[in-house]
């Protein structure tokens, strides 16, 4: 929590949002909604993207992808400065970004764009759903164009109604300079703000250079109109004979204001009622197979810089007995700083035990004295972090262990029934997949065996090719025959075309035609889990490189036929003469297949290690079984146990 001292009389309190949980995924995150905590007990929502005409980011090129940035230590050192006198703040959080590489052209442009369907503006006084005059946007790290290159921010945005906002009634309240840096360019040139657009000035800020390159942090207040939406539109431009164009580790800030209530009230005030707490913001990722209505516990441990213990926590979920996401039930936290903090200070938790993206992150207020809130994520250089007072200091350096299962908390007894489950393998025979049809065929009958050890079960595996076969391989029958043969399908009823009937290969790479007959055809046991794991180089609808308007439909009826039958797709993109632009559409397009049915995507770029993995998911998910779980019913003595060295 931030204190506003502005040269009014108005006194105000700042709660800036929380995007502790917010970690860019990938290439899919573009134009895709993200929901961050508003700090207040709602979420904002946040999606980046490009104007029509410029192309994204590649952020292996010396970039930075957006993340969220807690404390955000350049934000804060610029913060309340000049027309913001008397501000201070010990949280500051952001979400950066830094690109160091141009787009496809000399103006470079990405857009941000902010959703407050769900923003609990009435904790402040105004409205839920919109941003109101007690919302700030904040803006810092951009070229201010003095000496490198300049960039404009361009806002607008919509009302509740949905027609446009004005910027009319928008307020800017500037930063000042951050400490300097080698070289002096530290970023201290002022930002302006007319009819909506935002970018740096001529005006160096208090105490900075007057050829810096970067603004600092500047707050825009919105007006009492209240905006449903805001559109933040980045134009970046080079000054003189500079390279091309560059974004430098922009932040983006939302934070709310509150009226301070002063110390001695009047003799008129009646107590108030306690605020009722706001839903807080919880994800558990739970492992699968858990058993129905089962409740699971796990422990946790701060340690100081030299190992010694600092504090321990726990924290007990329970998977539903009838189905959706896992539930919250226990949360205790204890160090000598904070005292205890239980669930009911929970206000962000995340918890994901995921091999590949193990997280464990939580936001929390705090009964203590001095400390309004802690941080805690074990992504993070700064691990765990206390808000307000003196705590800071008393958190830096100490690192948080990822949790483990709670000794004794369950119980888990596979049952004696052998689980069921159909694969079925269907491969492009076209010439371009002969020479790894034998690499694939023994990578995956080599996994299969692993599979089948490590987890024992009713598995049937079919190998089949589409209108083709390869000698010496398990491909030895195809498609249409085994669905007419063994499976007694009508041939007509096939939507698979005969080889010959389309130029080239093509009836040999109509993977969708293939996928969507072996879903509606094929031999399903009535128990068995179903599962398909296609294997071509080329588009879904007759092949090629070029993915068409065809091919997506294609896809897409793959993909329905699925859904209404519960068969899981996974896919495996091959070596193929695409080029990259055509290799990256084809990826998209078989990772959509795989990730819209539940199933996973590979290409020859994965150690073909990766398809065990792939079937001990498909066997082993398939287990059934039973877990008895003991009460963990000392969670809170646990974590409020006497620590020596704490």
């Amino acid at each position: 929590m931030s204190n506003l001292q502005p040269p009014s009389t108005e006194a105000l309190d700042l709660v800036f949002w929380d995007p502790s949980g917010y970690k860019w995924n990938g290439s899919g995150d573009w134009n895709q909604w993200r929901y961050v905590s508003d700090g207040l007990g709602g979420e904002i929502g946040i999606r980046f993207g490009v104007s029509s005409g410029f192309g994204t980011f590649d952020w292996n090129n010396g970039g930075v992808a957006p993340y969220g940035s807690i404390n955000d230590g350049t934000g804060a050192a610029s913060f309340g400065k000049n027309e913001q006198m008397g501000m201070a703040s010990t949280s500051v959080n952001a979400v950066r970004m830094q690109a160091n590489r141009q787009f496809t052209s000399a103006q470079n442009n990405f857009t941000v764009e902010l959703d407050f369907s769900r923003y609990k503006g009435s904790k402040a006084g105004g409205k839920d759903g919109v941003a109101g005059a007690n919302t700030l946007i904040g803006l810092s790290d951009i070229y201010a164009g003095l000496t490198y290159a300049k960039t404009t921010v361009t806002i607008t945005g919509t009302l509740a109604d949905g027609s446009a906002a004005s910027p009319a009634g928008w307020k800017l309240l500037n930063g000042g300079a951050a400490p300097a840096t080698a070289g002096g360019n530290q970023p201290s040139a002022q930002l302006g703000l007319t009819n909506g657009v935002l970018q740096g000035t001529s005006t160096p800020a208090p105490g900075g250079m007057a050829n810096s390159i970067d603004t600092v942090m500047g707050l825009v207040r919105l007006d009492a109109a209240g905006c449903k939406t805001l559109h933040l539109r980045y134009d970046i431009f080079p000054v003189g004979n500079n390279r091309a164009p560059r974004i430098d580790n922009s932040g983006l800030y939302v934070a709310t204001a509150f009226l301070r209530k002063t110390d001695q009230p009047s003799k008129t005030d009646q107590p108030s009622k306690p605020a009722t707490p706001s839903k807080p913001t919880i994800v558990i990722k739970d492992n699968p197979g858990k058993q129905p209505g089962s409740t699971t516990s796990y422990t946790f441990a701060v340690k100081n810089p030299d190992g010694s213990i600092a504090g321990k926590g726990c924290f007990t979920y329970e998977t539903p007995a009838g189905g959706g996401e896992p539930k919250l039930t226990a949360f205790y936290y204890h160090d000598k700083t904070v005292g205890t903090i239980n669930q009911t200070n929970v206000q962000t938790f995340y918890f994901n035990q995921d091999g590949g993206d193990p997280r464990f992150t939580f936001v929390t207020g705090a009964p203590a004295k001095g400390v309004c809130s802690l941080t805690a994520d074990t992504t993070l250089p700064a691990q765990l972090t206390g808000i307000g007072g003196e705590a800071p200091q008393h958190y830096l350096g100490k690192t948080l262990d990822f949790p483990k299962l709670a000794t004794g908390t369950s119980v888990t007894e596979e049952s004696t029934s052998t689980p069921a489950v159909d694969l079925v393998v269907v491969i492009d025979s076209s010439v371009s997949m002969k020479d790894e049809a034998d690499a694939l065929d023994k990578a995956v009958g080599a996994a299969i065996k692993a599979a089948r050890t490590k987890c024992p079960s009713d598995l049937r595996v079919t190998y089949l090719g589409i209108e083709g076969t390869f000698k010496n391989t398990r491909f030895d029958t195809t498609v249409k025959n085994y669905l007419t043969g063994t499976a007694k399908a009508d041939e007509s009823a096939l939507r698979g075309r005969k080889k010959g009937t389309v130029a080239g290969g093509g009836a040999q790479e109509d993977g969708a035609r293939a996928i969507e007959d072996v879903i509606a055809h094929y031999d399903w046991r009535p128990s068995a889990k179903r599962a398909i794991f296609f294997l071509g180089d080329e588009a879904f609808e007759g092949g090629g490189n070029d993915v068409n308007q065809e091919d997506i439909d294609a896809a897409n009826r793959a993909i329905d036929a699925a859904k209404k039958k519960d068969v899981r797709i996974h896919t495996y993109l091959g070596t193929s003469g695409a080029k990259e632009k055509q290799r990256k559409a084809l990826e998209k397009e078989f990772t959509r297949a795989a990730s819209e049915t539940g199933g996973k995507a590979f290409t020859s770029k994965d150690t073909l290690n990766g398809f065990q993995e792939l079937l001990e998911q498909v066997i082993c998910g398939s287990k059934s079984s039973t877990t008895t779980t003991a009460e963990f019913c000392c969670c809170q003595e646990y974590a409020e146990q006497e620590q020596a060295q704490a």
